[in-house]
């Protein structure tokens, strides 16, 4: 294995706090946003604007206060990557943490415009 096959598929570590039920991410477009969910308990949202029909910005990442520090930011960007990824869509981070978090899991580069 090389070190680029290594560094290309980075895990993204799992939250630090477990939910029940285990959160769900949801695309919101009346609401430009991406909202994961624990049951009916809003964890956090990923703002973004589609510049096109395969393009989109990424603005911010928020988590609510009682789930900051704690890996769910984290966890929502993987999921929405995963989600864009699937979609055909690319994203442009504007958003300092997704920009972070693509230097650091590199395998979602894949996903960025």
């Amino acid at each position: 294995m090389t070190q680029e096959s290594v560094i290309q598929n980075t895990p993204v570590p799992p939250p630090t706090v477990t939910l029940d039920p285990a959160p769900a991410l949801r695309d919101n477009p009346d609401r430009d946003r991406y909202e994961l969910w624990s049951g009916d308990e809003l964890v956090g949202l990923a703002g973004y604007e589609l510049t096109s029909e395969d393009t989109m910005t990424l603005l911010h990442v928020v988590v609510t206060e009682k789930f900051g520090q704690s890996g769910f930011a984290r966890l929502l960007l993987s999921l929405m990557f995963d989600d864009l990824d699937a979609r055909g869509i690319k994203a442009v981070p504007v958003c300092t943490y997704a920009q972070q978090f693509i230097e650091r899991f590199p395998q979602y580069r894949r996903s960025v415009a």
